[in-house]
C-alpha cells in the first residue's frame, strides 16, 4: 500500500465506494425496474382479463338470449332485442381483445380462434336458430339443437379459458420474479452499505496516522518561515503527496532563500541605475548644451557681423548640423515615450527598400568624403509592405553609427538582398567593434558600452528604436562584431507580394 500515492488512495477508495454505491443503486434500479414492469405487465394482464371476460359475457348473453327465445312459448321479441344488443357490442370487445395482445402472438392467436368461433357460432348456428324457432319451435328446442349449442358455446368459453389461465398464470410468476429481485437488492444493499462503512472508517483511521502528523511538522515549519528563517528544513518522506508536500516545503524554503539573494542582487542593481540615470542626465545636458552653443554662437556672430559670404555659408552648414543634431536628439526622446507606451503604429504601403537604401546613403554620404562607400544593391527593384519613414530612420540609424564609429578612410558597406523569402538589409563599418559581453545589450535603451568612454556623441537610443520599428513589421535585428575590424548590423524583413508595378502606380 505504501507504494501508492495520497491521490491514489482516494481514488481507489473513491472508486471502491462508487462500485459498491454504484452496485446499490443498479440493484435498486432493477428493483424499481422489475417492479415498474411488473405493474405495467399486471396492468395488461388485468385489462387482458376484463376484455376477455367482456367477450366471454356477451357470448352468454347472446347464448342466453337465444335459450330464452327458443324455450318462450310466445317468442318475445325482448330476447331478440338483448341478443341483438349484444352481438353488436361483439365486434368492439374482440377488437379491444385483439389490440391488447397484439403484442402476444400465442395469445393473438386463441384472441383470433375466439373470433372466428362466435362469428361462426352466430352465423351458422343462431341465425339458423332463429329461423327454424319461426317456422318450428319443436325441433328449435330439440336434443340436436341443445346439443350443438353446448358444442360450440363450450369451444368458446376453452379458449377463452385458455387466453384468462395464460395471463393468470404469467402475473404468478411475474410476482414470483419482482419478490426474488427485491429480496436480492435488499441483500446487496445492506452488505454494501455495511462495506462502505468499513472502507470510509478504514480510510479516517489511516488519513489521522499518516497524513495529520507530517501536516503539523509542516505547519510548524512554515511558522518559522514567517519568522524569516529561510534556513529550516523538514525531513524528507512519507507516502505520496504527503512526501511531495514536504519536498515542496523544502524547495520552497530554498527558493525563498534564494529570492532573498536576488532581491539584494536587484537593490545592488537599482543603485546601479540609479547611477545610470545620473550619468544620463549629466550626458544628455552635455550633448544638448554643446550643439545649442554652438547654433547660438554662430547665429550671433551672423548677426553681429557681415561676413564674406563662403564664410556664411560655412556657418549656416555648421548651425545647420548643429540645429539637425538636436533635432536628431529630440527625435530619440520622443520615440522613447513610443517604446514606453506600447510599441509604433504603422502606416503600412509597398515601397522599394533598394530605392530607401539609395535615397539614405546619398543623404548620408552627400556631405563627406571621409568615408569610403560600397554598395552591393540588386538591379531589380525590392518591394516590402511597411512604413517608408519608420524604417528610413532603421536605416539611417545604422548609416549613421557605422560613419560615427569607423575612422576617417574607413569603408562603409551596405548590402541589400533576399534570403529565405526574407528581405535582408545589412550596413557594415571598419570601426571599434563591439565587445562579447556587450552586444546582447547594445540593442537596450540608453545602452552605449564602450562608446562611453570615447568621443563619439549619442543618448544609446538609436538601436533600441530601430528594433522596436523593425520587429514590429515582423522582422528582426542583429549584430555581428569583431573587437578592433568593425560590426555588421543586419535586418531582416517580410517580402510582399504586391508586384513593382503598384509602387510607380
Amino acid at each position: 500500500m505504501k507504494r501508492f500515492s495520497l491521490v491514489s488512495r482516494v481514488g481507489l477508495l473513491a472508486c471502491v465506494v462508487a462500485l459498491v454505491v454504484g452496485t446499490i443503486v443498479a440493484a435498486a434500479l432493477l428493483a424499481i425496474l422489475s417492479l415498474r414492469k411488473s405493474e405495467q405487465s399486471e396492468s395488461r394482464a388485468k385489462d387482458v382479463t376484463v376484455a376477455t371476460l367482456g367477450v366471454q359475457t356477451l357470448a352468454i348473453e347472446i347464448e342466453s338470449s337465444l335459450r330464452g327465445y327458443v324455450i318462450s312459448n310466445n317468442h318475445s321479441p325482448r330476447y331478440l332485442t338483448t341478443l341483438h344488443q349484444a352481438r353488436g357490442q361483439l365486434p368492439g370487445a374482440l377488437s379491444r381483445l385483439d389490440r391488447l395482445v397484439g403484442d402476444d402472438p400465442i395469445q393473438l392467436r386463441r384472441a383470433h380462434d375466439a373470433a372466428g368461433q362466435l362469428q361462426s357460432y352466430l352465423r351458422d348456428y343462431v341465425d339458423n336458430v332463429i329461423l327454424i324457432a319461426k317456422i318450428s319451435p319443436p325441433d328449435a328446442r330439440g336434443a340436436a339443437s341443445s346439443d350443438e349449442d353446448k358444442r360450440r358455446t363450450s369451444a368458446i368459453r376453452g379458449t377463452l379459458r385458455s387466453i384468462l389461465q395464460t395471463e393468470n398464470l404469467r402475473s404468478v410468476r411475474r410476482a414470483v420474479h419482482t419478490r426474488a429481485v427485491s429480496r436480492t437488492a435488499v441483500i446487496i444493499g445492506v452488505v454494501g452499505l455495511a462495506g462502505s462503512a468499513v472502507l470510509v472508517l478504514l480510510f479516517g483511521a489511516w488519513v489521522a496516522s499518516g497524513v495529520a502528523a507530517p501536516l503539523r511538522r509542516v505547519a510548524a515549519a512554515a511558522t518559522e518561515v514567517t519568522r524569516g528563517d529561510f534556513s529550516v528544513r523538514l525531513d524528507e518522506g512519507g507516502a505520496g503527496e504527503v512526501g511531495t508536500l514536504v519536498s515542496a516545503f523544502n524547495s520552497m524554503a530554498r527558493s525563498l532563500e534564494v529570492g532573498r539573494r536576488e532581491l539584494l542582487l536587484q537593490n545592488e542593481r537599482l543603485r546601479e541605475s540609479e547611477q545610470h540615470k545620473r550619468e544620463l542626465i549629466s550626458m544628455v545636458s552635455h550633448e544638448l548644451r554643446t550643439p545649442l552653443s554652438a547654433v547660438l554662437g554662430f547665429t550671433s556672430l551672423l548677426l553681429e557681423r557681415d561676413f564674406p559670404p563662403e564664410e556664411q555659408q560655412r556657418y549656416l552648414e555648421i548651425v545647420d548640423t548643429q540645429a539637425r543634431r538636436l533635432a536628431s536628439l529630440a527625435g530619440d526622446f520622443l520615440d522613447v515615450q513610443l517604446l514606453e507606451g506600447g510599441g509604433f503604429e504603422l502606416e503600412r504601403a509597398p515601397f522599394d527598400l533598394i530605392e530607401l537604401a539609395r535615397e539614405q546613403t546619398r543623404l548620408f554620404f552627400s556631405h563627406t568624403e571621409l568615408h569610403e562607400l560600397v554598395l552591393d544593391l540588386p538591379d531589380e527593384p525590392l518591394i516590402i509592405d511597411g512604413d517608408r519613414d519608420r524604417l528610413a530612420q532603421v536605416v539611417g540609424n545604422l548609416l549613421s553609427n557605422a560613419i560615427k564609429y569607423s575612422p576617417e578612410g574607413g569603408v562603409v558597406r551596405v548590402h541589400v538582398g533576399t534570403q529565405d523569402g526574407r528581405a535582408v538589409f545589412s550596413v557594415s563599418d571598419s570601426g571599434l567593434g563591439i565587445p562579447p559581453e556587450d552586444r546582447d545589450r547594445v540593442f537596450d535603451k540608453f545602452f552605449r558600452g564602450a562608446a562611453k568612454e570615447t568621443t563619439v556623441g549619442g543618448t544609446g537610443l538609436g538601436l533600441a528604436v530601430a528594433r522596436e520599428i523593425v520587429t514590429t513589421h515582423g522582422g528582426s535585428i542583429a549584430v555581428d562584431s569583431s573587437v578592433g575590424h568593425g560590426s555588421t548590423f543586419t535586418f531582416e524583413l517580410p517580402l510582399t507580394l504586391t508586384p513593382a508595378a503598384t509602387v510607380s502606380a
